[in-house]
């Protein structure tokens, strides 16, 4: 273990990784290196540095809306390897907060059918997709800044989104939390500036709030907005295509059975992305 931290704290010397901004000054990451994982898909994995030394590790999809389409699952909580196993969707994550009951938190559009309030005020962000009637004025799928963005879901023109919070970036780069103690593992669904979605999800307990705002907007992602959802236990990535398969957090590779027989690990609310068919 010492030997491979000591190699990455040369290559973090040597490679060029992204310096964040003055509050995050001594974070980096490693490059980018994306991997090619399907039509309109990449994938990437980077080291997050602080002063030289490995503190987490980010697990990244990119997605072209234009070759993927979104759907939000809403239902009896189930491990998202069997929701995967299920929908045959090449890549599954977690959507956003839920009660004991396994009820959303937030306005959750699955399929045009909302389930969850509507006017939960603490809501910031709403990832959308899938406009009616393919809308060649709307975007296939985007973030909805909830301050600015009244949403009435009778009237949504698109029918798949998911609520959360808190916004974390919003398009004029601002962060949107205030910062604390807390850290979690994280998955955040971000748009970039050429209006692919990103999925972020992190490997360790690092990351406070702002901290992954901070270190999101100083990155080399290109990131335009960015939405945080559900962390803890339930932020999970799961990608299986033909010729690639990866699990996020990748420490609980060696357990999947415990994720599938755990309930703790259960997820209510998924998001599927399937290759577009159109």
């Amino acid at each position: 273990m010492a030997a491979r931290v000591f190699a990455l704290v040369v290559m973090g010397w040597l490679w060029l990784g992204a310096v964040l901004p003055s509050g995050a000054a001594s974070l980096t990451h490693t490059p980018l290196q994306w991997q090619a994982i399907g039509r309109g898909l990449t994938f990437t994995q980077v080291e997050v540095l602080q002063d030289g030394a490995v503190v987490d590790s980010l697990a990244v999809v990119k997605i072209d809306p234009a070759s993927n389409a979104f759907r939000v699952f809403h239902g009896t909580p189930k491990a998202i390897t069997v929701w995967q196993e299920e929908l045959a969707a090449p890549i599954v994550f977690n959507g956003s907060y839920y009660k004991r009951s396994g009820k959303p938190c937030g306005l959750v559009i699955a399929d045009g059918k909302p389930f969850g309030p509507a006017g939960n005020r603490q809501m910031r962000g709403m990832f959308v997709a899938e406009p009616k009637g393919m809308s060649p004025d709307l975007p296939r799928a985007t973030i909805l800044d909830l301050l600015t963005t009244r949403v009435d879901p009778k009237k949504l023109p698109w029918t798949q989104g998911v609520q959360s919070f808190p916004l974390l970036l919003d398009y004029k780069g601002k962060i949107r939390v205030s910062d604390s103690d807390k850290r979690s593992r994280r998955t955040v669904i971000a748009t970039d500036r050429n209006g692919n979605i990103l999925v972020f999800n992190t490997a360790n307990r690092f990351f406070t709030l702002f901290g992954m705002a901070e270190f999101l907007k100083g990155s080399k992602f290109d990131i335009d907005s960015a939405l945080n959802l559900d962390g803890g236990t339930e932020a999970q990535l799961s990608i299986k295509t033909k010729d690639f398969e990866f699990f996020s957090p990748p420490s609980w590779e060696k357990s999947i059975g415990d994720i599938i027989d755990q309930q703790k690990f259960w997820l209510p609310t998924v998001v599927g992305v399937f290759p577009r068919q159109d």
